[in-house]
């Protein structure tokens, strides 16, 4: 039973990874032409919306860790779903571009 619980809560942050990507993607190729600065002004402010968009359907994502910066390919931040700050679903922001990875007691079991 517990394999299926595991890849069950893997394939959910496949799909979360995904759509986040697919969506962050979108936004770099339509706001890009109005320049670096816009896009790390506009990054900051589009990563709380897609969390926002995560929690209205569910999920409880609260911040981990933020590191900003001027140029976007650096900014990072990090948001988990866990009952501690840094556990269950982690998802990364680096730039343009998600990674989910999932932290805590059960990670291996």
């Amino acid at each position: 039973m517990k394999d299926i619980v595991n890849n069950e809560c893997y394939s959910e942050m496949l799909k979360i990874q995904e759509l986040l990507n697919a969506k962050l993607r979108n936004d770099f190729e339509i706001e890009k032409v109005k320049g670096r600065e816009h896009l790390a002004r506009f990054l900051t402010s589009r990563v709380g919306q897609l969390i926002d968009e995560l929690n209205a359907t569910g999920y409880s994502f609260a911040p981990c860790d933020y590191s900003g910066d001027i140029n976007f390919e650096n900014s990072e931040q990090s948001f988990s779903n866990g009952a501690d700050m840094g556990e269950g679903i982690i998802i990364h922001f680096h730039g343009y571009s998600v990674q989910a990875t999932w932290e805590g007691s059960d990670k291996y079991a």
